[in-house]
Formats: structure tokens, C-alpha cells, sequence
């Protein structure tokens, strides 16, 4: 597979087939080759085999910020041309579904026209980068990193970045909980302060390689490094570089930055990178993250006085059209016309006034999408599932909240549990790194019978990766297994 996509790549670049896109949607599905079908991918087509002549579209939302004009127009894409389908996803981002290649030309055409786009958001580009979802609002945010977190998500699109080994992951926060998970990415910035020529600086440590997928899963490793806001932009911009020049492009399953990195050593990886960077870099300051284990849900006080966050659970980041429109809708009446998406799936409205609180958790909406969730399903995640994707081994989105449901009921409502599932070894649901981590199976029984079945993980967070406790087990034991795994974490 990777010769064939490194071959499809130098034939042609996946950023030149956009005139050719327009034709295919004059000529239809029919008539779109198979090499043109992967270079879709740069223009965040993506054709599923499960929904043949259809595409999921992956769009590119810096930081998870969006105003409701841009979920409006979102709205009315899912709603004319995809079947009223789509998902909130773990890159603050939203995936539509159900695409024909005959509307793309008016989904483009709409998403521009409120400064949206899903360019280079498939295969060998840098993907949507995260930041904290509270930016600018929270109050033990260091600073508001989401400008640099937009800036770097739009500023490197284009052919310079076109043709990486592989995707690559970009995390850019200035919030002292790191809740944008930094470590999970390949470039993973934090909040940190240095003193630079008498002068207190704040600015950015470094976490690179970091990546779940496959069977070497691994979180970023420091860089010892510090960075100023400013520099943000071209150490991207030179890690890019040094990737796109150097990653090993044999072997798909090795090609991610980390494996670099690993034939490397983090000294020759960042001697090259501050090359290309132009200056030394300054040595690591002070780290100014805290540890955090909680969400975005429920009411969070702003750094204005008098205004609050309400975040919204959205069950395995599985909505619709209808209640996204709703969504855009309160945050017009109850706020100022801004929503966020957060890494957990979820959705936030930002910027309530605590006098129109009550009214707002009043809303029908906010009965369904609850602020105030069971603990069992508040740190819930899941990938997309054997519906949508042709790797996953179950349908992970329905299994997954049919067992927080029930472990909902074996535990106190209070508990809050990081609960991440996958449907494969791609680890797209992020079960490494979830206290309660679940890799789907299937499990032949004695009469012969195949059922579904998990993996369980246990004790992984941002900071360690999740061990496995067990293999295979069925469905139907795996509440009652948690609860027990939960009871001793806990000293019960």
C-alpha cells in the first residue's frame, strides 16, 4: 500500500485534481478512476466502502471554534445533500455523510461562502489542529492560544505540505489543564514561561510524536525545548519540513513522525528541525500545566464576570441536522453566536449570561443533550464504528453507550469515567489512553456462535498509555467487569 500511494502521489499531486473533481461531478460517480478516488482525500472526500458512491466529508475547523452562521451553512449541507447525518469528532472537528460527487461543486461553493473549508483534511496532509475549547474564556487559561492554533491550521495549507510520509497531528494550547491532549499528537504545544533577557516570556514547551494508532502505540516525547507564541508558526513550519523530507515512506504502518524520531534520537531530530528553524532555540522554561482530569461539560465561570460556558454531551459525537440547528439557534438567543467543539465529542455554548442561565437549562434541547450527564457517560468516546468504516470490527458508537448505560447503573452517578473505544488497532476512539479503554473483537463462543466482544484497557490517560487487563470479553459482561476494574482504582 504505501508504494501505491507514494507511486499515485509523484504521478500527480492531490491537490491537482480539484478541476478534475468538478468534472466528475458533471459525469457523476461512475466516472471518477480509482487513483482519483485516494486524491479526493486532499480535498476531505473520503469514499467508504459501506456507503458506496457516497462520501464522508472531514471539515477543517481551526480549534474547534465556529459561529452559528458557519453551523447554519453546515446544517443545510447535512440536511440537502447528506441525509441529515453527521458527527462531532476527537479533532474538535465535524464529519457530514452521505455526500454525492454530483453536489460537492455547491457543498464548496457553500462552505466558502462562510469561510469554511475541508482542504488537505484526508491521508498524507497536516489534519485540523486543536486547541483548548475554553480558549480565551477560562479562567486558569495562561493565555488565548486559539489565534496560533487557527493561524497554523490555515497559514500551511497548500503544495508545501502536500505530500507528507503520512497524516500528521497538531495540538496548540494555552490552557493549564491541557485538555487539547497534546501528547497524543505529533506536535503537542503547552503553556510554559521562561525568563528571556530579564523579562518573564510566556510561551510554549514541546511534545512531539506522539500517536495511538496501530500496534506501537506511543504518547509525544518532551523536546526540551522552549518556544515564544511567535516562534509557534515556523517550528510547525520546520518540523513539517523535516518530516516531509526525511520520514520513511516504505511502510505506511512505520511512516508516522514518531518512527523518525525513533531512528533519530530526539537530538538529531531537533538538530535538523533547528536548521531549517534558522536560530537556536531557547532551553525548556517552566511548565505551567496542572493536572486535570475532568470535561468541558456542565457550567463553567468564564474569566468575564457574570458569564458562563454550558457544555452539551453529544452521545458519541452522533447528531443531526435538526439538533444542530437548534444548537445554533440557542447560542443566537442565549449567547453571542459562537459555538466550540470539544476533543471529547461534545459541544459548547459560550458566553451565557448567568441571568439567562436558567432558561436556557430549561430548553427541550438540553433535556436530550444533557449538561449534567451520568459520570458513566460524560468521559465517553467512540470511533466511528463498523456503520461508516471498513476496519471497525463492531458498531462501537451503539455498543459503547449501550455499556456506559448500564455501567451508569453499577456505579454513583457521580463517578465520572474516561471511557474510550475503537473499533480496531487504529485506535481512532483513543482506548489507549482512557481509564476504561476498549479495543473491539470478536469471540467465537463454544456452540460456535460469534458475538461481539472487547479488549479492556485500564489506567490510561494523556500522560501513560493504558495496559491491557483482558482479552475477548463478550458485550454482556463487560459493564459488570468495569464496574469491578473501577471499584479497585478506587480502593472499594
Amino acid at each position: 500500500m504505501a508504494v501505491q500511494i507514494e507511486t499515485l502521489k509523484k504521478v500527480k499531486n492531490g491537490l491537482d485534481v480539484l478541476p478534475d473533481l468538478y468534472r466528475y461531478a458533471r459525469l457523476g460517480f461512475d466516472a471518477i478512476p480509482e487513483d482519483e478516488l485516494e486524491r479526493l482525500k486532499w480535498y476531505g472526500l473520503l469514499h467508504r466502502k459501506q456507503t458506496p458512491g457516497f462520501f464522508m466529508q472531514r471539515l477543517r475547523i481551526p480549534n474547534g471554534i465556529l459561529s452559528t452562521r458557519q453551523m447554519r451553512a453546515i446544517v443545510s449541507i447535512s440536511r440537502e445533500f447528506g441525509r441529515n447525518t453527521m458527527d462531532l469528532t476527537t479533532r474538535e472537528n465535524i464529519q457530514l455523510r452521505w455526500l454525492r460527487i454530483e453536489d460537492v461543486p455547491e457543498v464548496f461553493q457553500r462552505l466558502q461562502n462562510v469561510g469554511l473549508t475541508s482542504q488537505q483534511t484526508g491521508l498524507d496532509n497536516y489534519r485540523n489542529v486543536m486547541g483548548c475549547p475554553l480558549a480565551g474564556l477560562h479562567h486558569d487559561e495562561i493565555f488565548n492560544a486559539a489565534p496560533i492554533a487557527q493561524s497554523v491550521s490555515l497559514a500551511l495549507l497548500g503544495r508545501e505540505f502536500s505530500d507528507l510520509p503520512r497524516k500528521f497531528n497538531i495540538t496548540i494550547s494555552g490552557c493549564s489543564h491541557d485538555c487539547a491532549h497534546s501528547r497524543a499528537n505529533d506536535i503537542g504545544m503547552t503553556p510554559a514561561a521562561k525568563e528571556i533577557n530579564g523579562y518573564r516570556m510566556l510561551g510554549f514547551h514541546v511534545a512531539l510524536g506522539g500517536a495511538l494508532g496501530g500496534t506501537s502505540p506511543q504518547l509525544g516525547q518532551d523536546a526540551g525545548i522552549f518556544l515564544t507564541t511567535e516562534q509557534a508558526l515556523p517550528f510547525c513550519r520546520a518540523v513539517l519540513t523535516v518530516f516531509r523530507d526525511n520520514g520513511s515512506r516504505e511502510k505506511r504502518t512505520e511512516s508516522r513522525l514518531k518512527w523518525l524520531i525513533r531512528e533519530w534520537g530526539m537530538p538529531r531530530f531537533m538538530a535538523e528541525v533547528e536548521k531549517v528553524f534558522g536560530q537556536a532555540f531557547f532551553s525548556a522554561g517552566e511548565s505551567l500545566l496542572i493536572e486535570h482530569s475532568g470535561d468541558h461539560l456542565g457550567i463553567h465561570q468564564q474569566q468575564e464576570a457574570g458569564f458562563v460556558t454550558v457544555g452539551l454531551l453529544v452521545p458519541v459525537g452522533r447528531t443531526n441536522a435538526e439538533q444542530m440547528a437548534e444548537i445554533a439557534d440557542l447560542a443566537d438567543a442565549y449567547g453571542t453566536g459562537e459555538l466550540r467543539l470539544t476533543p471529547d465529542q461534545n459541544i459548547l455554548i459560550p458566553n451565557v449570561h448567568e441571568t439567562c442561565l436558567e432558561r436556557l437549562l430549561a430548553e427541550p434541547l438540553l433535556q436530550v443533550l444533557q449538561p449534567h450527564a451520568p459520570g458513566a457517560l460524560r468521559g465517553l468516546v467512540s470511533c466511528t464504528g463498523r456503520d461508516y468504516c471498513h476496519f471497525a470490527l463492531s458498531d462501537t458508537k451503539e455498543l459503547s453507550l449501550q455499556v456506559a448505560t448500564e455501567l451508569a447503573a453499577l456505579i454513583p452517578a457521580e463517578r465520572r469515567v474516561d471511557l474510550k473505544v475503537s473499533g480496531c488497532v487504529h485506535a481512532c476512539g483513543q482506548h489507549h489512553v482512557g481509564e476504561i479503554g476498549l479495543q473491539a473483537q470478536r469471540l467465537r463462543l463454544e456452540d460456535g456462535t460469534i458475538v461481539d466482544a472487547f479488549d479492556l484497557f485500564v489506567g490510561g490517560n494523556h500522560q501513560q498509555l493504558a495496559t491491557l487487563k483482558a482479552r475477548k470479553i463478550p458485550v454482556d459482561q463487560l459493564a459488570g467487569r468495569i464496574a469491578a476494574e473501577l471499584a479497585a482504582m478506587d480502593g472499594e
